[in-house]
């Protein structure tokens, strides 16, 4: 008669075995899978990478009829159109996903994300737009000299203040949360104000004039609203000064890391607390435009090499350099997006990856005043004043 403890213990044996049998099948279906994915995945990369387009398909347009003075932008995807006594967002060829009026004699634009902040200059107004398109209106009871806003709405802005200088943060509601008094002999006066997208750090350009020498001096200052701030004085964390520089673009690129552009020299910073210059360039030519992505900051200059008219510098958000191409498109506006860099005019457009491998060149069917990039690869909404069309590269 078998002995019942070594039956037992053969079937919990066997049973475990075909238990580590199935998890093995299993983990190497998933591993079969996992990799097919990933190959497929490399294959469309490698694809659309390497693929060159010479031409495009119009997927779907739409007819309206702009004034002469409307102008565009796009934000985040989107398409703001405005003018003087108004202004809309739209995606696509869709219908306007908001629209509001007002009045301004020189409406001033300020986003991050789907936030849409506007200002008539020297008014004491901001009108703050949602991307769902709920209006606030922010009275500052100064007047308005420069602003920003972050990706929930708060908005910073640099305010005129008698022989003094104010810069206040509000919430989206308009409501006064905190505020920094400037004045020449102590921080300078504020060339230019950054919010980051998540609304903790301000990022301030004080330029001032020494008294003794009547050299131009410059600094960089960041402000930290958040629980590391509070324990400092006016929430400020950490500064630099730069002589003889004038510095009169700052710009968040992330929650955590920022530059800041002077007419000699370009400086990237980060950290999410308490931001350190990490990278500086000196620039020893006059910078003829900036453009700015999600993570790169482009600066265009003068070029005689080659018969090109301009040469092109990208930089990454820690101030490496990724991109320095000459090109010869007498352009109307640069686009960073998805790693690349979008050039164009109302009537060509050039496209290049950041490794200078150019990817389209060719001329549009309609004039387009607005080139906004939708998808990752081909994807792309052209704007003129009669219409507007969605296009795939091919």
């Amino acid at each position: 008669m078998p002995d019942l403890h070594v039956v037992k213990t053969e079937k919990k044996a066997n049973y475990e075995a075909e238990v580590r049998n199935h998890r093995l099948r299993i983990f190497g279906s998933i591993v079969f899978i996992a990799a097919i994915i990933a190959g497929v995945v490399l294959y469309v990369y490698n694809y659309f990478d390497t693929r060159v387009y010479t031409g495009y398909e119009i997927l779907a347009k739409s007819l309206r009829s702009d004034s002469e003075t409307a102008e565009y932008m796009s934000y985040n995807g989107h398409v703001l159109k405005y003018s003087r006594d108004g202004a809309e967002s739209y995606d696509g060829v869709k219908e306007a996903k908001w629209n509001v009026t007002y009045e301004m004699q020189n409406p001033q634009i300020a986003t991050c994300g789907d936030f849409v902040a506007m200002a008539d200059e020297g008014s004491s107004e901001i009108l703050v737009m949602s991307g769902t398109g709920r209006q606030s209106t922010i009275n500052t009871k100064l007047p308005v000299v420069n602003f920003s806003v972050a990706g929930q709405g708060v908005v910073a802005a640099v305010l005129e203040d008698g022989s003094s200088t104010r810069i206040n943060i509000y919430d989206a509601e308009g409501n006064e949360l905190a505020g920094i008094k400037c004045s020449m002999s102590k921080s300078g006066y504020p060339v230019d104000v950054a919010l980051s997208p998540n609304g903790t750090l301000l990022g301030v350009s004080y330029s001032r004039i020494d008294s003794e020498t009547g050299n131009i001096h410059s600094s960089v200052a960041f402000y930290n609203f958040g629980d590391v701030g509070q324990n400092e004085i006016d929430n400020y964390v950490s500064g630099y000064d730069y002589e003889d520089t004038v510095i009169p673009r700052i710009r968040f690129l992330s929650h955590d890391s920022a530059v800041a552009i002077g007419d000699n020299r370009i400086v990237f910073f980060s950290g999410e607390q308490k931001p350190e210059a990490v990278s500086e360039n000196s620039i020893k030519e006059e910078i003829q435009s900036v453009y700015f992505g999600n993570n790169e900051t482009a600066l265009v200059f003068r070029s005689d090499r080659g018969g090109n008219r301009y040469r092109i510098m990208v930089y990454g958000h820690t101030g490496r350099l990724l991109l320095e191409k000459e090109f010869e498109l007498n352009y109307t506006d640069i686009q960073l997006a998805d790693k690349r860099v979008i050039i164009y005019n109302d009537s060509v457009c050039e496209i290049m990856t950041l490794n200078g491998d150019i990817k389209y060149d060719g001329i549009f069917e309609d004039p387009v005043l607005l080139m906004v990039p939708i998808d990752i690869h081909t994807g792309f909404i052209l704007v003129n004043r009669s219409m507007t069309q969605e296009i795939r590269l091919e």
